[in-house]
């Protein structure tokens, strides 16, 4: 059972030749996208059944995109921009001004949660989405009254598969923190999995 989540982690793709065959993409220097809050995740599916001699013959279901949603408690700044595509104003005034034109970039995201396995182990599991759009939501603005509400900063993702035809990993279980840390950082900059790597000829080293 999962209990936490933290340490969610964005980057844009490259800027040249991001997705090549064979290989996860390639991505630009990753930015925080806030103390996170809650991650939800909503898979879709195309789904076709075909019937013969009035039972069912064939049932194929296919992978289409999933929405992932994100709250953090304060999104900062410069990690909105770079999500949205937004642009934040460069001279005296850094006020940031959302367009009709704006062209949020593919990225990838990932975050590790705090799991308790039934064997009794407290571990922490990485979980990484590799092409993936932002899409802006609506906020609610409330004025303090009788009581405070507390809002948290929301984003929402439409993942896809990438070029290998992926779009979620989940990483084996570490026994700290900062091993699951290092594996969210590391899906960003290619060590954090073999795909895409070709094996050494014998006799060759790294």
């Amino acid at each position: 059972m999962d209990y936490g989540a933290k340490y969610i982690r964005w980057a844009p793709f490259a800027k040249e030749n991001p997705e090549l065959d064979g290989k996860l993409p390639s991505y630009d220097t990753p930015v925080s996208l806030g103390a996170l809050n809650k991650v939800s995740e909503n898979p879709t599916f195309n789904e076709a059944k075909g019937y013969g001699d009035n039972v069912l013959k064939v049932h194929v279901v296919k992978f289409k995109e999933a929405v992932i949603s994100v709250e953090v408690t304060e999104i900062p700044r410069d990690s909105m921009s770079a999500v949205s595509g937004s642009e934040i104003e460069t001279g005296s005034h850094k006020n940031m001004w959302f367009g009709a034109n704006d062209k949020p970039p593919y990225g990838g995201m990932g975050f590790y949660v705090n799991m308790l396995l039934d064997d009794g182990r407290d571990v922490c599991r990485g979980i990484f989405y590799p092409k993936l759009k932002a899409m802006l939501q609506g906020n609610e603005y409330n004025t303090n009254g009788d009581n405070i509400s507390l809002a948290t900063g929301k984003l929402q993702f439409t993942a896809a598969t990438c070029k290998i035809g992926k779009w979620r990993c989940y990483s084996e279980d570490f026994d700290t923190e900062e091993a699951a840390q290092a594996w969210v950082d590391g899906m960003f900059d290619g060590t954090s999995s073999d795909i895409g790597k070709e094996p050494l000829a014998e006799g060759e080293t790294t």
